[in-house]
């Protein structure tokens, strides 16, 4: 069992040659703190923890020399198993540092799934999309490669849950990073534990014609090396074996024995240049003859991750297939090691030339400028159109891209969709309107005041949410617009009694866009093709009680039910004739209203109130606060879609601590809402 020194100095002997001085010290630093900060924390093999994060951090340095990246990885645990807080760690680190880490502990807290296909690749793609930096997905990669590598120590129905993850998540990412090299040794150790006896039997076949196809692979060699170097090509050229999981799905797939496997093993050729690569590849197939349509051109055509390299199958000098690879030396690395090759270039540009090892800038030199379709391979995950949303049980949602969080209740349940009042994201309140993103974690909040509106058409984003809606208005016998309706006339000054003017305390700070004409549209008799303007001193909205009063030339003015101008009109024998019941067809605008709350004043109930009203759904236009020996009387003028909108708005804004009423202010009457006091 080796001690801490012993880790650390194997530590520092790996990322000897890609670190400075300084950097070295950061890592020490980063590995004592993970040291002290698991000092009580065992391995389930009885070893000190502290084992873990410096094997992890030295699976890493061997496919990405960046020394951030090996703090992170030294430190992936603390925030998640130890008492130390993102800010002390931000404090001690730097914010690079920290993210990362911060980084793969929200993946290490995904509840996977991987026995549903399709949550497994939502989970894939929710890991590229949420991922910032992809360094946290290398680290995650080298967290997961040495949990394999120890998983002996696991139960048997754990081990099984673990290694199934692997396969279904993390070693088909590696492959999407273009990370083959780790994607091979995660997909073997899953095997190993998930089907011992195929993985056994597989191990045992290759070792029984190893000596056989050594010697075969030598001989094809030595031809092949003789007739580059005649051409004037130089050239390293190694013998390659399949991996065993690869193995085990041809056989699976093709169901064919594992005698007709012909290409367990091959020759990788390694070149300087493209020029090479065709040059070697056409000699190649002039010493053999090439099997039709196994020729594959990734240098031409790269695969999305980046990948290139020549690929064919041939009959060599004994009459036996054998495939052959051709690349550089610099798609090779690529091949080996994805897009950690070009981070680990990014992080080393920030080395001074007398810091930089020669071996480092050597391999920098050598990199290829096309291999940088690894990041746009990214870029594209991360800018797709999709996001990946949690639900509260941790089970992952897939929505369109701008969805809103009623499209998120609304593809949750229907009946939550249609009492949604806001949402907490991520334990932020937030209103229906709010779009979700990728990693959020969505609770929708209900209120059974909460009546659905003709106006969520405006910004629902998902056919679903919108289809759901419309055929819960046509249940409800209301007509459902699907076409922009007319511009309403500008109303015209004296067609009705001049009501009382409103006080200043409620006109002074309205802004202009909250003065603008909205579209509301009534019905009279089952006809809504007519001249309508909404009387100013009664300010009707959808979900009032409203009737109409038939203007001479102006249209109909539409007052609520109540109010006292109507009153006036109903009792003038002159005009009550004119007067005819309306109803509400629906609306396209949200509306402006101001509220007045009075309340104790105490510390953060102006907060509390916002948060309230935003809670509800509401949009908050202005809003001010006026405190006179502990006494408040704050005004907010704010965007509802309904009466019973703006009721249930007053009915919370009442629950918070400190508040003695709200109400809205009108000229005739004030919809109140009132605590006990």
């Amino acid at each position: 069992m080796a001690s801490e020194p012993e880790l650390l100095a194997e530590l520092l002997s790996e990322v000897q040659k890609f670190t400075s001085r300084s950097q070295r010290s950061e890592i020490k630093k980063a590995f004592h703190l993970a040291a002290d900060a698991h000092k009580f924390q065992k391995r389930l093999s009885g070893e000190p923890y502290i084992l873990h994060p410096t094997k992890v951090s030295i699976l890493l340095s061997r496919f990405h020399r960046g020394y951030e990246a090996v703090c992170a990885a030294l430190l992936h645990d603390v925030l998640e198993d130890s008492n130390i807080s993102y800010d002390y760690l931000e404090k001690e680190f730097g914010s690079a540092i920290t993210h990362l880490v911060d980084g793969v502990t929200k993946i290490s807290k995904l509840k996977t799934r991987s026995s549903l296909d399709q949550q497994a690749i939502n989970i894939r793609k929710m890991i590229l999309a949420t991922v910032k930096d992809p360094r946290v997905i290398l680290i995650k990669l080298a967290d997961k490669l040495h949990n394999m590598q120890t998983l002996e120590f696991h139960k048997p129905e754990k081990r099984e849950k673990i290694a199934k993850e692997v396969l279904d998540i993390y070693a088909p990412l590696a492959g999407r990073l273009g990370i083959y090299k780790i994607k091979s040794a995660l997909e073997d150790l899953a095997l190993y534990h998930l089907d011992q006896e195929a993985y056994q039997t597989i191990k045992s076949e290759i070792a029984e014609k190893r000596l056989e196809r050594e010697k075969r692979i030598q001989v094809t060699s030595a031809i092949l090396i003789q007739h580059l170097k005649e051409n004037k090509i130089k050239a390293e050229v190694h013998g390659r074996s399949k991996h065993f999981y690869s193995i085990y799905n041809k056989i699976k797939i093709s169901s064919k024995s594992f005698s007709e496997i012909y290409d367990l093993t091959g020759l990788r050729i390694l070149v300087n240049s493209k020029q090479d690569c065709y040059g070697a590849i056409g000699i190649i197939h002039t010493l053999w003859n090439p099997i039709p349509g196994r020729f594959k051109d990734y240098i031409a055509v790269p695969k999305r991750n980046g990948y290139q390299s020549l690929h064919t199958t041939v009959i060599a000098h004994d009459g036996k297939a054998v495939e052959v690879q051709v690349r550089t030396f610099n798609m090779h690395r690529v091949a080996e090691y994805g897009i950690a090759t070009h981070w680990a270039y990014k992080e080393s540009k920030k080395l001074t030339n007398e810091e930089k090892p020669s071996e480092m800038i050597e391999a920098l030199a050598n990199l290829d400028a096309e291999s940088s379709e690894f990041i746009e391979e990214l870029k594209v995950s991360l800018t797709g159109d999709e996001v990946y949303v949690f639900t509260p049980k941790g089970e992952i949602i897939s929505m369109q891209r701008g969805a809103t969080v009623l499209d998120f209740a609304f593809r949750i349940h229907t009946e939550l969709g249609l009492k949604c009042a806001g949402a907490k994201i991520n334990d932020r309140l937030v209103s229906i309107r709010t779009q979700v993103r990728s990693g959020d974690q969505v609770q929708i909040v209900t209120n059974p005041g909460v009546g659905p509106s003709l106006n969520w058409l405006k910004f629902l984003q998902t056919t679903h949410a919108k289809a759901k809606l419309r055929t819960w208005f046509r249940k409800q016998e209301i007509l459902v617009e699907t076409s922009k309706p007319e511009k309403m006339p500008k109303p015209v000054k004296g067609a009705l009694p001049t009501p009382e003017k409103l006080s200043e305390q409620t006109t002074a700070n309205i802004p202009q866009t909250a003065k603008k004409q909205t579209q509301r549209t009534v019905i009279w008799e089952g006809e809504k093709n007519f001249e309508t303007k909404f009387a100013k001193c009664c300010a009707p909205l959808p979900g009032d009680s409203i009737m109409g009063f038939i203007t001479k030339g102006n249209g109909i003015s539409v007052h609520k039910v109540e109010c006292p101008s109507l009153r006036s009109l109903l009792s003038n024998k002159e005009t009550k004739n004119r007067v005819i019941t309306l109803k509400w067809s629906g609306f396209y605008e949200t509306f402006s209203v101001n509220i007045s709350v009075s309340g104790e004043d105490r510390p953060q109930l102006f907060l509390d109130m916002v948060r309230s009203i935003t809670q509800s759904g509401a949009n908050i236009l202005e809003a001010k606060a006026n405190t006179v020996d502990s006494k408040i009387q704050n005004s907010f003028n704010i965007e509802v879609d309904s009466l019973n909108h703006l009721e249930h708005i007053l009915f919370d804004l009442c629950k918070v601590k400190g508040v003695h009423s709200a109400v809205r202010i009108l000229t005739s009457r004030k919809l109140k809402a009132d605590t006990q006091n």
